[in-house]
């Protein structure tokens, strides 16, 4: 795949290698809110005919798209799926929709269960109440991580930047049950 079709981001999924999910998932996810946001003001100036079809995105805030997207599906249940769902969004363009189909299964799959492994390290070693809890009850930790990895996006590139994280999502669970 060329430059011009698609770009090294559309490249490296189409062969599977996601490689935004090994060090590029916190800048998509960072640049996230740009695509919206982008997304969002060119809607906001397009006239009554805009609802109809999507937003016409530019090269940037298609990509910046495109990569949220890949990194949601590195912590999706189901990354394949997630990915073939995102190739149905119809604000992108064809190459990047086609990069994102074409993307090796096994890969994703491999990519995913990477992104899944390096963020547990990270949570361990940032956090000693986690790795204790870990060590107490693997089973209990295992599933609270396996709901905190699917809701939480992973922007942390360091342990204590991950603890953080971890911190906020269990404190806002457990607010609803001291509110009551």
């Amino acid at each position: 795949m060329t430059r011009a079709a698609g770009g090294r981001s559309a490249e490296r999924a189409a062969r599977g290698g996601a490689g935004e999910a090994r060090g590029g998932a916190g800048e998509a996810r960072g640049r996230a809110g740009e695509a919206r946001g982008g997304a969002g003001e060119a809607r906001g100036g397009a006239g009554e005919g805009a609802a109809a079809r999507p937003a016409r995105l530019t090269g940037a805030q298609a990509h910046a798209r495109y990569e949220a997207l890949v990194a949601r599906a590195m912590t999706a249940e189901d990354p394949v799926a997630a990915l073939r769902a995102a190739a149905e969004d119809p604000a992108l363009p064809p190459t990047l929709r086609r990069a994102l189909l074409d993307a090796d299964e096994d890969g994703v799959r491999m990519s995913a269960l990477l992104v899944a492994r390096l963020r547990f390290e990270r949570l361990l070693r940032g956090s000693p109440e986690a790795e204790a809890w870990f060590d107490r009850d693997p089973a209990e930790f295992s599933a609270a991580f396996r709901r905190y990895h699917a809701e939480v996006p992973p922007t942390a590139f360091f342990p204590p930047g991950e603890a953080r994280l971890f911190r906020r999502w269990i404190e806002a669970r457990s607010a609803p049950a001291r509110a009551r």
